[in-house]
């Protein structure tokens, strides 16, 4: 099963970061349509296609934020 954050979009692929740092390349038409840079994904076992787990693309986007409040302040 693959799951990660996507960190970018290249030639019709998703290219996703998984946990141990490996990258892999998926279809960019078994993501969602409105997926974007950064969200988090996870592959449906059954269907091979993937999901966006909301809550950990949120709580990326806060530990980003504050990461970045720390670096300005």
């Amino acid at each position: 099963m693959i799951s990660g954050f996507i960190t970018r979009f290249e030639y019709g692929n998703a290219i996703i970061e998984q946990s141990n740092r490996t990258l892999v390349n998926v279809s960019r038409s078994s993501v969602p349509v409105f997926s974007k840079i950064g969200d988090f994904l996870i592959e449906d076992p059954e269907t091979k296609r993937f999901y966006i787990d909301f809550s950990i693309t949120d709580e990326r986007h806060k530990e980003i934020l504050r990461m970045a409040d720390m670096l300005f302040e």
